[in-house]
């Protein structure tokens, strides 16, 4: 007689020890479901419902058990792994800025939707917010190398730097108004400087910046006074 039953398939055993031994593609999900990028899949996934019409119907449930039986699964999850795979910048954010903007599930994990998103975010962060979040960059980094967050500029390698301004990670807030990024900027390469021209304008940056005294020289007072 079977007497054991795997949850997710229906599949069904006649020893129990048969049954922990099996594996089928649903109980496989679910075991996943603490990694980053499944978490991220899955956050991405309800909030998709949340800010669409689908959350009202009465079937609904928002629910990782639900999460494991849609069909768009695997997309959800394709795109936890490009979340996880960049280190994406404010990741709730990212997930809102592709829903919002009615981008196609699979246009989700393209390079240009991203560079776009890191564009729109600096434009719209506050000089408080990217200050802090450049900090705690900075501290990383000082953890990671163990030289001091201060000189971030005058000593980070210029090949990870100019990826991070590429990834968001580096706000033109603070590359273009503290003293020591003119040290950065002499150890760039001609190749480099164009990349990052491309990412952080110098242009429509001035104009914010002419508009924003008061947040410059609170960027600029408050890093001069830590040596940077």
């Amino acid at each position: 007689m079977n007497d054991f039953e795997c949850e997710f398939c229906k599949r069904k055993f006649v020893k129990e020890l048969t049954l922990v031994n099996h594996s089928c593609e649903k109980k496989r999900r679910w075991f996943q479901r603490d990694d980053p990028h499944v978490r991220f899949g899955f956050i991405a996934w309800s909030r998709f419902y949340e800010l669409n019409t689908f959350s009202k119907s009465k079937n609904f449930k928002n629910s990782y058990r639900n999460f494991i039986d849609s069909q768009y699964y695997l997309a959800f999850v394709k795109f936890g792994r490009h979340i996880r795979d960049l280190n994406a910048v404010e990741p709730a954010k990212f997930i809102d800025y592709v829903i919002k903007n009615n981008l196609p599930i699979d246009k989700w994990t393209h390079d240009f939707v991203y560079e776009q998103y890191v564009r729109e975010l600096t434009r719209q962060e506050s000089a408080e917010d990217a200050l802090e979040r450049n900090i705690m960059l900075m501290n990383e980094w000082s953890m990671q190398t163990g030289q001091s967050w201060p000189e971030f500029f005058r000593n980070v390698n210029t090949n990870q730097a100019v990826a991070w301004i590429r990834s968001g990670r580096i706000s033109p807030w603070l590359l273009y108004n503290v003293d020591s990024a003119v040290d950065f900027f002499e150890r760039c390469t001609p190749e480099q400087i164009s990349m990052i021209k491309e990412y952080a304008p110098p242009g429509p940056w001035k104009i914010r910046f002419n508009k924003n005294r008061e947040s410059c020289d609170f960027i600029r007072n408050t890093l001069r006074e830590n040596g940077m």
